[in-house]
């Protein structure tokens, strides 16, 4: 199929493009608003290395290095048994269930990322209290500050809090704003690929149901189609359009009127008869 008639294609098919991103789209955000809000708490940390080195390109692979790894240590069980054991007083009904849908459950509520090799960690935490919310996040910084050296064998790491923890004022997971965005792009080329391969008229979609156009039928119509065979009269219509009887004169009326034999008007005369023979000139001239 050539790029002009794909383009063509997509301009008969609107009405089914539309109707998949609408579905699509209304199902994402459904789905969406279905989950359980939570609140977002971010806070950053910087790690700090007392090195006598003067390497800077050393430091900066070291700083990304130790970035990594104590990105990844917050994932783990024990660091989330550290931070129910913490001064913290964690909730720990919220993460119910067997310790395998515990940990599971942790790595959801917990998001971590560096920024390149500067040595800063951004953490996030989610969860529906912004309360609970505060408290992991405050417990995991503990941990990172005072406890690193369980998951690094040097004793010249140093953790600063950069950014203390801040709560978010609306929820932010699920985000609406992107899955709806998310949603619209990806159904727009679901459904691209939906008319490219189903582009009869028979596969087309609408959402409140098929809209039949009626067409004005005439008699050139008719004669293009049917040719100069004629038309076939239909016996049944020609005596409905007729009316059934002729209209008549009251029975009374005509029982008590006598017969009048019907006279003929003469324009000349009651006793002239002019006989219409001869020269229509000299009739003319009478």
């Amino acid at each position: 199929m050539e790029f002009n008639d794909f383009l063509s294609l997509i301009k008969r098919k609107k009405q089914t493009i539309f109707t998949i991103m609408f579905v699509f789209v209304m199902a994402v955000i459904l789905i969406s608003l279905a989950s359980t809000m939570k609140y977002s708490v971010k806070s950053r940390l910087l790690v700090v290395q007392n090195a006598s080195s003067n390497d800077a390109y050393s430091l900066s692979k070291s700083n990304e290095y130790l970035g990594n790894l104590f990105s990844e240590v917050v994932y783990s069980s024990s660091f989330y048994d550290q931070v129910l054991d913490s001064k913290y007083n964690v909730d720990g009904n919220y993460f119910s269930g067997s310790y395998s849908d515990q940990v599971k459950k942790w790595q959801k509520t917990v998001s971590t990322k560096t920024q390149g090799d500067t040595g800063i960690i951004e953490i996030n935490v989610y969860h529906p209290q912004v309360s609970e919310a505060n408290k992991i996040a405050l417990a995991i910084n503990d941990i990172l500050i005072n406890n690193n050296q369980n998951y690094q064998g040097g004793q010249n790491v140093k953790i600063n809090v950069i950014d203390q923890p801040m709560a978010s004022t609306y929820p932010t997971k699920p985000n609406l704003p992107y899955n709806a965005a998310a949603a619209l792009g990806g159904s727009f080329l679901l459904a691209l690929f939906y008319i490219y391969i189903f582009p009869e008229e028979k596969y087309n979609l609408y959402i409140f149901g098929k809209r039949r156009n009626k067409k004005k039928i005439n008699q050139s119509d008719i004669l293009e189609k049917y040719g100069n065979a004629g038309y076939n009269v239909n016996p049944a219509n020609t005596a409905s359009a007729m009316p059934k009887t002729a209209p008549t004169m009251p029975r009374e009326a005509a029982t008590q009127a006598p017969y009048q034999a019907p006279q003929e008007t003469n324009h000349f005369g009651s006793n002239d008869h002019i006989p219409l023979s001869g020269n229509i000139q000299n009739i003319i001239n009478r």
